[in-house]
C-alpha cells in the first residue's frame, strides 16, 4: 500500500518528501566527510557507506580492478559507489559517472569531484517512469559519451532493474564498446527463475504484471522494479559477446542460501 502511494508522486514530489521525512535526522546526525544527507539519498535504503563499501569489495575480488584502473559507474546515483575509490584510485586513475537524475550529478560534483579531479560526474537527462518525467529521450537511443575501449571496469548497481529490455539491450552493446578487451562489467539485477518465482509470492517483491522476457511490480510505473526471465537475458547478454563469469543470486526473493547482496548480481567478461 505504502509502496504504491510513493509512486503515484511524481519524481519531484518523491525527492521532496524524503527531504522532509529525514530533515530532523539529517540536523542531527554525524555522517561521513562525503556522504549526503539522508533526505538527498534516491538510491535505496540501507547504511549508505556500508553498502558502498561491501560492493567495492566485490568489485575488487570479481572486477580485477587496480589503482590506475578506468572506471565506469553507469547510474552513479549520489556516490554511494564512488566513495570507497577516493582513497583506492590513484593520479592515473579515473572515474566515470552517469546519472538521469540532476541532483546526483551536482552533489556529487560539488563534493567528490571538488576533492578528486579525477572523478567526473555527468548528467545524462533520459527519460524513466521513476526518476525523470521532463525530457522524451529514451535510454535504448543513448550514445555513452565515451570513446570506445575507455574502461577496464565497468559497472551498474540498481539500474537494470529500473529499465525495460528494449533499453537493458542496447545498454549492454555501449558496455562492451566502452569497455576494453577482456574486461569486466558487474551488474545487479532481479532475475526470475523457479526459485524467485516460486518464493517472491510470499515476498514484498512479487512482480506480478507479466510479460514475455519480463515481469514488473507496478504497470502504472513501469520502470520502478522489472525483473527479467534468466533464460532470456543470459542469452542476450552472451549474444551481445559477453561471457559470464559468476552468477549470485539476491535475497529480494527471499532465498537465504548463498547469497552475497539484495539484488541478483551478475558479472560479464568482454571477449
Amino acid at each position: 500500500m505504502l509502496r504504491s502511494i510513493y509512486y503515484s508522486l511524481s519524481p519531484k514530489q518523491r525527492l521532496l518528501l524524503r527531504k522532509i521525512v529525514y530533515f530532523p535526522v539529517d540536523l542531527f546526525r554525524k555522517r561521513h566527510e562525503l556522504e549526503p544527507p539522508k533526505g538527498y539519498v534516491y538510491t535505496g535504503p540501507g547504511n549508505y557507506i556500508e553498502i558502498g563499501q561491501t560492493f567495492f569489495e566485490y568489485f575488487k575480488e570479481y572486477g580485477d580492478i587496480q589503482p590506475n584502473s578506468r572506471i565506469l559507474d553507469i547510474g552513479s546515483g549520489i556516490g554511494r559507489m564512488a566513495i570507497p575509490f577516493t582513497t583506492f584510485l590513484n593520479e592515473q586513475g579515473k572515474y566515470q559517472g552517469f546519472d538521469v537524475v540532476a541532483q546526483g550529478v551536482n552533489w556529487c560534483t560539488e563534493h567528490i569531484t571538488a576533492k578528486y579531479p579525477n572523478f567526473v560526474f555527468t548528467h545524462t537527462p533520459l527519460k524513466n517512469d521513476l526518476y525523470n518525467l521532463h525530457t522524451e529521450k529514451q535510454a535504448k537511443n543513448f550514445t555513452f559519451p565515451y570513446k570506445d575501449t575507455s574502461f577496464d571496469f565497468a559497472f551498474l548497481t540498481s539500474v537494470f532493474t529500473h529499465m525495460l529490455p528494449e533499453d537493458v539491450l542496447h545498454y549492454l552493446s555501449e558496455i562492451y564498446r566502452v569497455l576494453d578487451t577482456q574486461k569486466v562489467c558487474l551488474a545487479t539485477f532481479f532475475i526470475l527463475d523457479d526459485i524467485s518465482k516460486k518464493q517472491m509470492r510470499n515476498s514484498k517483491m512479487n512482480f506480478s504484471v507479466q510479460h514475455k522476457h519480463y515481469a514488473l511490480m507496478d504497470k502504472k510505473v513501469k520502470e520502478a522494479n522489472v525483473a527479467f526471465e534468466k533464460d532470456f537475458i543470459f542469452a542476450e547478454i552472451k549474444a551481445k559477446g559477453f561471457e559470464i563469469t559468476h552468477y549470485f543470486p539476491g535475497s529480494w526473493s527471499g532465498r537465504t542460501e548463498n547469497t552475497l547482496s539484495y539484488q541478483d548480481i551478475i558479472v560479464i567478461k568482454k571477449n
